[in-house]
């Protein structure tokens, strides 16, 4: 009995002992907690007083609006060509008797560069030239004898006819040795000859090829998209690589009529006269200006950025004391670039000018909030 007294003391004296523990703890905590919310003031309270406080700012570089003519060029690849660059034929077999011309040698038009053999084509027209004298004779006497009543009617028909089919022939004959001498259809140069002394001629072999290039064209395939800024009189330059970049500013002289069904193009050309430098066939570059704008708002490319929803904007330059800046987003219209340079247009009116200045580089780590340095 004594026993199970002395226990049940110690058990309520532990009890009440861990009740005063428990509240003590608690205490604390809450102590704690208080003290931790007043250093958080006192330090906020610092920080407001704090005259030494650092400001970050942000280096960025700059480029100015300018107010100057822009234009877009659409470049391609052309090719010079001449509608005078052939090979001639003969147009009548036969062995090659001479050859009047070598190779580069300018001819005139109508100017006799082969002739091919003819003899027999000659004999045969010395026999129709008899026969025709006969049937001159024959026709006279037949007119006379009819205008004296003496001849018939058929005769004198029949010697009619005889006289003008043997005529026929002889023209006919007579425009087949014509043919026997090959002639330069237009003035030029003897670029190749590929006959030889000797060597039967033949209509599907080529003779010659004669080349003028003093009228020539360049000419490009534009893709279909540029059709409405293409117009006849458009500037175009024209660079030939091959010539140490020989640039030739000229006009389009001619819109083809048909678009390519396969690559959806239309053919232009530019027509150069007075060529003595270019030759067929030749590759050049085609510079075609398909926007022209006067006094437009032109900046740096690399100045426009583009958010989420795909609307461009730059920053404009404000100057704020000990040369810095403060930020302003200026959202703009971009109407076209061309080589590192775009034309513009601000959204609202006069937000931005001739010389403003705009952010360069560094203008995606920025926000308008920020005091940026120009470097």
């Amino acid at each position: 009995m004594n026993k199970l007294i002395i226990i049940s003391s110690l058990t309520l004296g532990l009890f009440f002992t861990s009740c005063r523990e428990k509240s003590t703890i608690d205490q604390l905590k809450e102590k704690q907690t208080a003290l931790k919310a007043e250093v958080n003031g006192i330090a906020q309270e610092i920080a407001a007083l704090d005259t030494t406080k650092k400001e970050i700012i942000l280096i960025v570089s700059s480029t100015s609006v300018e107010k100057t003519d822009f234009k877009h060029k659409i470049e391609l690849q052309g090719a010079v060509e001449t509608d005078q660059n052939i090979l001639i034929n003969s147009e009548t077999p036969g062995v090659i008797r001479n050859i009047h011309i070598r190779e580069g040698q300018r001819v005139s038009k109508g100017q006799t560069l082969i002739t091919i053999d003819a003899e027999i084509l000659n004999s045969n027209i010395n026999e129709l030239n008899t026969s025709l004298e006969m049937a001159n004779y024959m026709f006279d006497k037949q007119t006379k004898l009819n205008e004296q009543g003496l001849g018939t009617e058929i005769e004198l028909e029949q010697a009619k006819s005889q006289k003008r089919s043997l005529e026929s022939k002889l023209k006919t004959l007579q425009s087949q040795r014509g043919k026997s001498t090959v002639k330069a259809p237009f003035s030029g140069v003897i670029d190749e000859v590929f006959a030889n002394l000797g060597e039967m001629a033949s209509p599907q072999a080529p003779l010659i090829r004669l080349v003028n290039n003093r009228n020539i064209k360049i000419t490009a395939s534009v893709s279909e998209n540029h059709l409405a800024n293409v117009k006849m009189g458009t500037s175009v330059d024209v660079i030939f690589p091959n010539l140490n970049d020989t640039t030739i500013t000229s006009k389009v002289t001619y819109i083809g009529n048909y678009i390519d069904p396969v690559n959806r193009t239309f053919r232009v050309h530019v027509e150069l006269k007075n060529n003595t430098v270019f030759l067929p066939n030749q590759i050049a570059k085609v510079k075609i200006t398909d926007t022209d704008l006067k006094d437009a708002l032109v900046i740096n490319s690399n100045a426009i950025l583009q958010d989420t929803d795909n609307n461009f904007y730059v920053y404009k330059l404000t100057a704020a004391e000990n040369n810095k800046y403060s930020l302003q987003k200026i959202f703009i219209n971009l109407l076209k670039s061309y080589k590192g340079q775009s034309a513009i247009t601000a959204i609202n009116d006069g937000d931005l000018v001739d010389q403003s200045k705009i952010v360069l580089d560094g203008g995606k780590g920025v926000t308008e909030n920020d005091i940026v340095k120009v470097q």
